[in-house]
């Protein structure tokens, strides 16, 4: 096992205890009260929820919650992975100035108290020390200040995250041979539990739709964008689809690890192979990042799923402008495609200059999410679930 890898898994546990009944989220209003009161919950009292955290634990446990409180149906999928933290305040100083950063997951330490070198330009950006070696690297945002992103494990430097607006303060240490100090202290903890939580609706058929929506966060932010109001629009999902028994059986599922290598997905999609059942998923649709702008960005190699999703824009007379791009879904659903099911990954543009710059940053709360973003979502998933149930959808 790598420091990265998966420890033996645990079983999907059943959800024991009986749950208020399902929220009625019949209009505009009372959506956009619920999406509210759950930001609430999720980002501003909880905070940041990385895998395997306590916050993570707070907030799934909300998840699990209302989805008993929607469905008749409701498992958690655990597993125990190594987990990752940064300890202390990092710093990375480029002469005697202290730039934002902050550290990738799973990133190495420095060694000892610090290291420290010249900028050269590589891959990215490295400090390399008076022997040549590569003590440490940093990567550049691609969206403004410095955010958090994932260390690929492709070399042992420490990988420090820094904002474009530095790129010139790199640039003219490069130059001038301007020293640079670095510092950063991680832990890693084993045996460290988290879950996945799946409802579910049985249908006429074992025919499945699964929606799925990620739980965890990067450290550093609540993540209302990324992706918590999308989570959010996948429970009221749960609670508005008629409680009747539908024709085909439709699941949601709220995923741990997706910031880290989507290890939930690949281990429900393990649990459901186990199980046999992995077959009966026909549709996987994953929510990821909606209300970056009004308009939906549709990533699929389903020309059918793609073709349905648009008329339903149509249909229902929604004003924006969404996109297709043809291309399979690399994040949790990959696992379900894998496997036969047709996918479609959907996040969202049009609003940029507001909201890309808050990903994988601690500006990410809760008011900076526009309920009517989630609105046409919203309406735009509910009529793709109903059309589901008896579409014979080609690729």
């Amino acid at each position: 096992m790598t420091r990265r890898g998966l420890l033996p898994l645990v079983v999907m546990v059943p959800a024991l205890a009986a749950a208020p009944p399902r929220r009625e989220l019949d209009t505009p209003v009372r959506r956009a009260a619920y999406l509210r009161e759950m930001l609430d919950a999720l980002c501003t009292r909880i905070g940041p929820r990385p895998s395997g955290s306590k916050g993570f634990d707070a907030g799934i446990a909300i998840v699990e919650r209302e989805l008993r409180r929607a469905l008749p149906i409701v498992v958690r999928d655990s597993l125990k992975f190594r987990r990752w933290t940064v300890t202390g305040k990092p710093y990375f100083i480029v002469g005697d100035r202290a730039l934002e950063t902050y550290v990738a997951d799973n990133s190495p330490e420095t060694p000892g108290r610090e290291v420290s070198g010249t900028l050269r330009k590589g891959r990215q950006y490295e400090v390399v020390d008076t022997a040549g070696r590569v003590v440490a690297g940093a990567g550049i945002s691609e969206f403004g200040r410095a955010i958090v992103t994932m260390h690929s494990g492709a070399d042992d430097a420490a990988l420090f995250n820094i904002g474009r607006q530095d790129v010139e303060i790199l640039e003219r240490a490069i130059r001038e041979k301007t020293p640079v100090r670095a510092h950063a202290k991680v832990k890693w903890f084993d045996n460290v539990e988290s879950s996945s939580v799946a409802g579910t609706l049985p249908g006429d058929s074992k025919e499945e739709i699964l929606i799925v929506a990620h739980a965890d966060t990067k450290y550093n932010t609540p993540g209302a964008n990324d992706n918590t109001a999308s989570l959010i629009t996948m429970l009221m999902l749960a609670h508005a689809i008629p409680a009747a028994k539908p024709a085909r059986t439709v699941s949601f599922l709220a995923t741990t690890g997706e910031e880290l290598t989507f290890f939930g997905a690949k281990h429900y999609a393990g649990t459901r192979r186990a199980a046999g059942t992995i077959g009966d998923i026909k549709y996987c649709v994953n929510l990821d990042s909606l209300t970056y702008g009004p308009n939906l960005q549709i990533n699929t190699t389903s020309a059918g799923l793609a073709k349905v999703i648009l008329d339903i824009h149509r249909d229902l007379r929604i004003e924006t402008e969404p996109k297709v791009f043809e291309r399979d879904d690399t994040m949790d659903s990959a696992p379900f495609l894998a496997s036969g099911a047709r996918t479609v990954h959907l996040n969202s543009r049009g609003d940029d200059a507001r909201t890309l710059p808050l990903w994988h940053r601690p500006e990410d709360r809760a008011e900076t999410i526009k309920p009517e973003f989630v609105e046409s979502s919203f309406r735009v998933l509910l009529e793709l679930i109903t059309r589901l149930q008896t579409a014979a959808v080609d690729q």
